[in-house]
């Protein structure tokens, strides 16, 4: 039998104060604990991996240990030990996605009559409650309605918005929020070094990236990369293993994007495609690298994007290609592209169509000035079909015409005012309101 235990598992909090990034709710907790004024029934919603069971958990054991200080389990004690290990009598966990029916209800109602066997509360932990039916629902009321005073319920959920509002009306609730990339990657350092495994920053900030607000997932990735690295990874063999495009890819696309060269674009997509890269990961990477262009563009701010210090230099450095509005066009392109490249049942065409049309984003954008001169050219070779007896007419527009001819086809651009008198002039505006 294998001893061995994941990451996920083995570093599960056991106290709240080892709880990341959830302050709000595990300190509201401990102090209910402290004050004995306990609710009958709890809701935790958040998205996955950030501890809502987990903290269903300790505040069973806190409410349940003797030797309990401050609000905190000591977790040592047989109850402690008990419920870490999901044997405790008066600690029920049930899973409402496959135990979701009036029956299974029932048979909690009937369970909470039972006074508690070992402890003072007799607790019950529904997870993914919002999977349960409405008749289920129905039934749960009624125990949430009138509960005797050693239940309490803990629910917990991802998707708060399915669950009755007369079952949320009767519960204290508690919103978990995603954890933030550095204090993931700071959780999965401390991690590292229990496991004596060497690990570059760089590969602790991809990690903790890629677990999307839940430590959880993080560690589980974790576990893989020491599984595959052994015990000193590197950012190179992390990439080579994840078949995770690196940010330099991103950097070289957006070269070729910026000085419109199509078949660089092209020829070196096909070189990645051709190393099998994954083109969903791909679009993704791409959107995400104009995202943040767009956010240091816009703000100057370089915290506001999760990347290392060393990416982040290059974004700004990048940032000084770019305006504004040609990001904004380019991320409407990508916007657009979005639902069809995840239906098309050929990406790789769709994604080389895409990228010339990211390069040709500006072909057709001209100066305003280049336009009024033409405009202007047309106006003179029409003026020399006029017939002689419009002579007059033709002299006042030739003269308008000079009037405006250095601010058009000088160096600098033509004021608004100067624009605006050329247009009147050129097509006999009475009026013309610049926006």
């Amino acid at each position: 039998m294998s001893t061995y235990t994941v990451s996920a598992r083995k570093y599960r909090p056991q106290k709240f104060s080892e709880v990341t990034s959830q302050e709000f709710v595990t300190q509201t907790m401990k102090n209910a604990v402290v004050a004995g004024k306990i609710a009958h029934s709890y809701l935790l919603s958040g998205p996955r991996g950030v501890g809502k069971t987990t903290i269903a958990r300790i505040l069973a054991k806190a409410l349940n240990c003797p030797n309990q200080k401050d609000g905190e389990p000591c977790d040592n004690c047989e109850s402690c030990s008990e419920i870490k290990r999901s044997i405790h009598p008066d600690v029920i966990e049930i899973d409402a996605a496959s135990r979701r029916g009036i029956d299974d209800i029932r048979d909690i109602q009937e369970a909470a009559k039972a006074h508690p066997m070992k402890a003072n509360f007799k607790f019950f932990i529904i997870d993914e409650v919002h999977m349960l039916t409405q008749q289920a629902f129905n039934a749960l009321l009624k125990i949430l309605e009138e509960p005797p005073p050693y239940l309490v319920f803990v629910l917990a959920t991802t998707n708060p918005e399915k669950i009755p509002a007369t079952i949320v009306s009767r519960c204290q609730r508690f919103p978990l929020q995603r954890l933030r990339v550095s204090e993931i990657s700071g959780k999965l350092k401390e991690i590292s070094k229990e496991e004596k495994v060497k690990i570059d920053d760089e590969s602790l900030f991809l990690i903790a990236k890629l677990g999307d607000g839940a430590l959880r997932d993080a560690l589980g990735v974790f576990d893989s990369a020491v599984s595959y690295c052994g015990e000193k990874i590197t950012i190179d063999d992390l990439v080579s293993f994840l078949n995770i495009p690196q940010k330099e890819i991103y950097f070289s696309i957006a070269e070729f994007i910026n000085s419109g060269d199509v078949k660089g674009a092209l020829n070196y997509f096909n070189e990645l495609s051709a190393r099998g890269l994954d083109i969903q990961t791909f679009f993704n990477g791409l959107t995400e690298h104009f995202r943040d262009l767009l956010i240091i563009k816009s703000t100057s701010e370089e915290e506001l994007i999760d990347e290392p210090d060393s990416i982040k230099e290059k974004f700004s450095a990048e940032a000084e290609l770019f305006s504004i509005d040609r990001i904004l066009r380019l991320m409407k392109i990508l916007s657009d592209a979005e639902n069809r490249i995840r239906l098309s049942s050929n990406q790789k065409i769709f994604v080389e169509v895409m990228l010339a049309e990211l390069c040709r984003v500006d072909a057709e954008v001209r100066d305003l000035s280049e336009i009024i001169t033409e405009l202007k050219g047309s106006k003179k070779k029409f003026l020399t079909e006029v017939d002689s007896t419009n002579a007059p007419a033709k002299t006042e527009v030739h003269s308008a015409i000079k009037t405006n001819e250095k601010s058009v086809s000088g160096e600098s651009s033509p004021s608004k005012d100067e624009i605006v008198s050329t247009l009147k002039q050129l097509f006999d505006a009475e009026e013309y309101k610049f926006n």
